[in-house]
Protein backbone atom coordinates (compact mmCIF):
# COMPACT_ATOMS: atom_id res chain seq x y z
CA UNK A 1 0.00 0.00 0.00
CA UNK A 2 2.89 2.06 1.24
CA UNK A 3 4.94 1.51 -2.31
CA UNK A 4 2.12 2.21 -4.43
CA UNK A 5 1.61 6.16 -3.19
CA UNK A 6 5.62 6.36 -2.60
CA UNK A 7 6.44 5.47 -6.26
CA UNK A 8 3.28 8.12 -7.23
CA UNK A 9 4.90 10.35 -5.23
CA UNK A 10 8.38 9.69 -5.28
CA UNK A 11 9.09 10.54 -1.56
CA UNK A 12 10.90 7.73 0.49
CA UNK A 13 9.88 8.92 3.76
CA UNK A 14 6.88 6.15 4.46
CA UNK A 15 8.75 3.47 2.69
CA UNK A 16 11.40 4.20 5.30
CA UNK A 17 8.86 4.81 8.27
CA UNK A 18 7.19 1.15 7.59
CA UNK A 19 10.79 -0.40 7.27
CA UNK A 20 12.07 1.01 10.78
CA UNK A 21 8.10 -0.34 12.17
CA UNK A 22 8.66 -3.78 10.93
CA UNK A 23 12.78 -3.64 12.51
CA UNK A 24 11.27 -2.72 15.85
CA UNK A 25 8.71 -5.02 15.64
CA UNK A 26 11.30 -7.57 14.11
CA UNK A 27 13.81 -6.54 17.42
CA UNK A 28 11.29 -6.99 20.12
CA UNK A 29 10.49 -10.90 18.59
CA UNK A 30 14.27 -11.89 18.56
CA UNK A 31 14.75 -9.99 22.07
CA UNK A 32 11.60 -12.12 23.65
CA UNK A 33 12.68 -15.68 21.78
CA UNK A 34 16.17 -14.83 23.06
CA UNK A 35 14.41 -13.85 26.67
CA UNK A 36 12.23 -17.39 25.92
CA UNK A 37 15.59 -19.45 25.36
CA UNK A 38 17.52 -18.01 28.25
CA UNK A 39 14.75 -19.09 30.59
CA UNK A 40 14.26 -22.40 28.82
CA UNK A 41 17.70 -23.69 29.46
CA UNK A 42 17.81 -21.93 33.08
CA UNK A 43 17.07 -25.16 35.42
CA UNK A 44 16.85 -23.35 38.22
CA UNK A 45 14.42 -21.28 36.86
CA UNK A 46 12.64 -23.96 35.53
CA UNK A 47 12.28 -26.06 39.27
CA UNK A 48 10.96 -23.25 41.08
CA UNK A 49 8.31 -22.57 38.85
CA UNK A 50 7.39 -26.37 38.38
CA UNK A 51 8.57 -27.49 42.11
CA UNK A 52 5.43 -29.17 42.96
CA UNK A 53 5.63 -31.59 39.74
CA UNK A 54 9.96 -31.60 40.44
CA UNK A 55 9.11 -33.12 44.09
CA UNK A 56 6.23 -35.75 42.47
CA UNK A 57 8.82 -37.33 40.08
CA UNK A 58 11.59 -37.43 42.52
CA UNK A 59 8.89 -38.91 44.89
CA UNK A 60 6.98 -41.37 42.57
CA UNK A 61 10.94 -42.54 41.63
CA UNK A 62 11.84 -43.22 44.91
CA UNK A 63 8.68 -44.52 45.74
CA UNK A 64 9.74 -46.65 42.67
CA UNK A 65 13.25 -47.46 44.01
CA UNK A 66 11.84 -48.73 47.52
CA UNK A 67 9.11 -51.01 46.11
CA UNK A 68 11.63 -52.72 43.73
CA UNK A 69 13.95 -52.94 46.38
CA UNK A 70 11.03 -54.27 48.64
CA UNK A 71 10.31 -56.92 46.36
CA UNK A 72 13.63 -58.08 46.08
CA UNK A 73 14.36 -58.69 49.55
CA UNK A 74 10.82 -59.92 50.17
CA UNK A 75 11.35 -63.15 47.12
CA UNK A 76 14.68 -63.34 48.27
CA UNK A 77 13.60 -64.24 51.87
CA UNK A 78 10.75 -66.41 50.44
CA UNK A 79 13.08 -68.25 48.20
CA UNK A 80 14.94 -69.84 51.09
CA UNK A 81 12.57 -70.81 52.84
CA UNK A 82 12.07 -74.57 53.96
CA UNK A 83 9.07 -74.78 52.29
CA UNK A 84 10.39 -73.34 48.89
CA UNK A 85 13.42 -75.44 48.98
CA UNK A 86 11.06 -79.01 49.33
CA UNK A 87 8.88 -77.75 46.43
CA UNK A 88 11.54 -76.76 44.43
CA UNK A 89 13.31 -80.48 45.54
CA UNK A 90 9.81 -81.66 44.85
CA UNK A 91 9.56 -80.68 41.22
CA UNK A 92 13.17 -81.50 40.30
CA UNK A 93 12.71 -85.25 41.56
CA UNK A 94 9.74 -84.90 39.23
CA UNK A 95 11.44 -84.02 36.34
CA UNK A 96 14.39 -87.01 37.16
CA UNK A 97 11.39 -89.25 37.30
CA UNK A 98 9.33 -88.31 34.31
CA UNK A 99 12.88 -87.87 32.49
CA UNK A 100 15.66 -89.90 32.98
CA UNK A 101 17.46 -90.02 30.34
CA UNK A 102 18.44 -85.99 30.45
CA UNK A 103 20.00 -86.24 34.15
CA UNK A 104 22.97 -88.28 33.02
CA UNK A 105 22.64 -87.30 29.16
CA UNK A 106 26.11 -87.77 27.04
CA UNK A 107 28.07 -84.50 26.63
CA UNK A 108 27.65 -83.22 22.77
CA UNK A 109 30.42 -83.11 19.97
CA UNK A 110 30.85 -79.26 21.11
CA UNK A 111 30.37 -79.53 24.48
CA UNK A 112 33.37 -82.77 24.19
CA UNK A 113 35.29 -80.12 22.56
CA UNK A 114 34.93 -77.22 25.07
CA UNK A 115 35.38 -79.27 28.00
CA UNK A 116 39.03 -80.62 26.10
CA UNK A 117 39.87 -77.22 25.17
CA UNK A 118 39.43 -76.17 28.86
CA UNK A 119 41.25 -78.60 30.17
CA UNK A 120 44.69 -78.36 27.73
CA UNK A 121 44.29 -74.58 28.64
CA UNK A 122 44.28 -75.32 32.45
CA UNK A 123 47.08 -77.94 31.87
CA UNK A 124 48.86 -74.94 30.21
CA UNK A 125 48.33 -72.49 32.83
CA UNK A 126 49.22 -74.95 35.48
CA UNK A 127 52.85 -75.98 33.90
CA UNK A 128 53.96 -72.46 33.06
CA UNK A 129 52.86 -70.88 36.85
CA UNK A 130 54.92 -74.39 38.35
CA UNK A 131 58.13 -73.12 36.09
CA UNK A 132 57.54 -69.90 37.13
CA UNK A 133 57.89 -70.60 40.66
CA UNK A 134 60.47 -73.88 39.96
CA UNK A 135 62.85 -70.49 38.49
CA UNK A 136 61.99 -68.26 40.90
CA UNK A 137 62.86 -71.24 43.80
CA UNK A 138 66.23 -71.61 42.09
CA UNK A 139 67.43 -67.92 41.59
CA UNK A 140 67.43 -67.55 45.39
Amino acid sequence: MFEADAEESGDPRPIEADLARQRAQLTCLVSELRRRGRELIDVGLQVRRHALAVAATFLAVGAIAAGSIALGVRRARRHNTLTARSRRLREAVGRVIDRPERVAAEPTVTQRILGSAGSAAAAVLVKATLDRMLRSGQKR
